[in-house]
């Protein structure tokens, strides 16, 4: 590491300040815009009940009154997070370290008065982690601050932006332990000062706006890092676990192994030279994340995991998760829409193409394991066919575009997780419908890359013409599915998609025990109310639909036994001496109403959809089954 004086930092960060100010003042026949970057400073050094202390330095403001924000929504997230709720103690200052006039309003917004005197602000952030029970920011989303120890930094929680200046370059000086080392995509500036006596270093990193600042989490802890090549791509992996159970060079062999699967199947697509994987392992007690999952970046991915997990657990769930999240590398970094490229983060207006973004992901997730061998058609159909039928535990009847439009509220954002059900079948159906119009030759794949050659990182489309595109793209089958599928809302019928490639779609009549089926069962327990209660994301069985229980159904009694949370495991012991034509009758409690239902014994049973290659497929179904899944 390099180590200068603090004398010298200070020069040096003069001499930043000073050039910038020079090269970007404005002449007197340019509007007066303020273009000068927004200078931030982060101490993870001086940490005060697990809040840090930030300030803001500004030059020449012109306006008498100015707006700073935090955010309400960030991109990648669907729900309003409202990050300004962290944030205590918020003062600014003249030149001259006079206090001005701040007025905070609703959550994420300060008015300071008499900007054009503003020199400074201040504030402290609170962290995420360590209080979940009091707020509904998803872990990867949120961020750590565990001194000396470890620091999610998603940026966009402890830097925010003034109102007309998200276009602002940003200079990022992060003072912190000296033994702790950010691990980031984004490369540091030439600046890394070491303060020999109170053991600290401080990092400087440049982004050109707002929005590229908040696309790098960093994350600061002892180095525990291994990096790989892939092709012409750059792999880091950096974990954070308290015990140290799990090390980075355990995991980096099977990650390696699926990311290169990932990059073979995607072919020539370079939207990326660097690309890292930040794991923070959770020990999940009431103080730490217990919102496990991830949350993509375009040149990277934060992982929220359990430190619990097995070594072999935590490499298939990783892999589980890197295999959605390495794809958007393609969405939305390469192509993506006017909203997504100019988001608001305090006034969002979401897209109409999360079947796009996250569909599209989702399903070259599981289609890049087929194709590069690591499942078997087996396995994907299995998938597939969960999907489908979770997607139908979801309204199937809801306009895909208009959700996604108005994802941020009900009744469309309680159905955000069908983007990754339905999304990636409406992917998989273009997927068909390509391959069967180009005699095998093109797939989805195919028309991504060209999407993402027409626009590009910089280059974002408009939401109401990427059906047109789409179609001068493709053909005009692959619109017309869009049109009736996406922008109407027809459900899809994956049996006529499937037949195209000779799969079967077919229902088939599976036994089930009484109360329970593959592992899911009928019925829970309630702690609160000591009850036992009809509950399955699975349909009933045959017996229990004969019967007429409804989920919510509180079971009372079976042939005058009572069953209580108590004795919940008697039912499945006692179901089993039960004959064929035996009469049962059940006492259960629906709507504060006690009711009797009876029934015959019959053998349960629950339809069950399968996919399987129909055998007596033509030779056309064959070869677009081979081009389909690389079979």
């Amino acid at each position: 590491m390099h180590k200068v004086s603090k004398t010298v930092y200070h020069i040096i960060f003069a001499l930043i300040f000073i050039n910038v100010v020079i090269s970007c003042k404005p002449s007197q026949d340019i509007p007066k815009v303020n273009t000068l970057p927004i200078i931030a400073s982060i101490d993870l050094i001086n940490v005060v009940n697990d809040k840090v202390k930030i300030e803001i330095k500004v030059n020449d403001l012109l306006e008498d009154t100015i707006n700073y924000f935090l955010p309400k929504i960030v991109p990648g997230t669907y729900q309003n997070n409202n990050y300004g709720q962290f944030i205590e103690d918020f003062k600014a200052y003249t030149e001259n370290g006079e206090s001005l006039q701040v007025k905070k309003y609703g959550k994420n917004q300060w008015k300071i008065s008499n900007a054009n005197e503003l020199k400074s602000i201040t504030y402290w952030v609170n962290d995420t982690f360590d209080e979940e029970d009091k707020h509904t920011v998803f872990s990867p989303t949120g961020t750590n601050i565990l001194k000396d120890k470890n620091f999610i930094l998603n940026l966009y929680a402890f830097v925010g932006y003034f109102e007309h200046m998200k276009e602002n370059k940003y200079n990022i000086f992060i003072k912190h332990p000296a033994h702790l080392e950010a691990s980031t995509s984004k490369t540091k500036s030439f600046l890394n000062a070491t303060n020999e006596n109170n053991n600290s270093s401080t990092d400087y990193f440049a982004f050109n706006r707002y929005a590229d600042m908040i696309d790098y989490p960093i994350m600061y802890s002892e180095p525990d890092q291994a990096i790989f090549k892939v092709n012409d791509i750059e792999i880091m992996l950096s974990v954070y676990s308290k015990s140290k159970f799990h090390k980075a060079a355990n995991i980096a062999k099977d990650l390696e192994y699926v990311i290169r699967a990932q990059k073979n199947f995607l072919g020539n697509i370079n939207t990326t030279q660097k690309y890292s994987i930040l794991l923070y392992l959770s020990s999940a007690k009431n103080n730490d994340a217990k919102g496990f999952g991830a949350l993509e970046h375009n040149t990277s991915t934060l992982v929220v995991l359990p430190e619990s997990l097995s070594h072999k657990k935590l490499n298939e769930t990783l892999t589980d998760v890197v295999s959605h999240e390495f794809f958007h590398i393609v969405t939305p970094l390469a192509l993506h829409s006017k909203e997504i490229h100019n988001f608001d983060y305090n006034h969002p207006k979401m897209s109409e193409h999360l079947w796009l973004y996250e569909g599209t992901t989702e399903y070259f997730s599981l289609l890049f394991q087929i194709d590069q061998g690591i499942i078997s058609k087996e396995d994907f159909f299995d998938r597939i066919y969960t999907k489908i039928s979770t997607s139908k535990s979801f309204d199937d009847t809801m306009a895909f575009s208009h959700m996604s439009k108005n994802i941020l509220q009900e009744p469309y954002h309680k159905n955000y997780r069908n983007v990754y059900e339905k999304g990636a079948l409406i992917a998989m159906c273009l997927d068909i419908i390509m391959r069967e119009q180009s005699n095998g030759i093109f797939g989805i794949l195919d028309l991504i890359k060209e999407l993402s050659t027409q626009f590009g990182p910089n280059k974002p489309f408009e939401d109401k013409e990427l059906i047109e595109v789409i179609e001068k793209a493709s053909y005009p089958e692959i619109s017309d599915f869009l049109k009736q599928h996406v922008i109407n809302n027809t459900p899809i019928d994956y049996a006529f998609y499937l037949e195209k490639v000779g799969v079967d779609y077919s229902s088939k009549n599976i036994p089930s025990s009484y109360f329970i089926f593959e592992q899911e069962p009928f019925v829970k327990g309630s702690e609160i109310s000591n009850e036992v209660i009809f509950s399955s994301t699975t349909p009933f069985n045959t017996f229990l639909n004969n019967l007429g229980v409804l989920n919510n159904d509180v079971l009372i009694s079976i042939n005058n036994k009572s069953y209580t949370i108590k004795n919940i495991y008697d039912l499945f012991g006692d179901s089993n001496k039960w004959k064929i034509g035996d009469k049962v009758t059940f006492t259960v409690k629906r709507n504060n109403n006690i009711l009797k239902l009876s029934t015959n014994v019959i053998e349960p049973t629950i339809k069950k959809t399968i996919l399987k290659q129909n055998p007596k497929a033509s030779e056309t179904q064959k070869m677009l089954f081979k081009k389909w899944v690389n079979d």
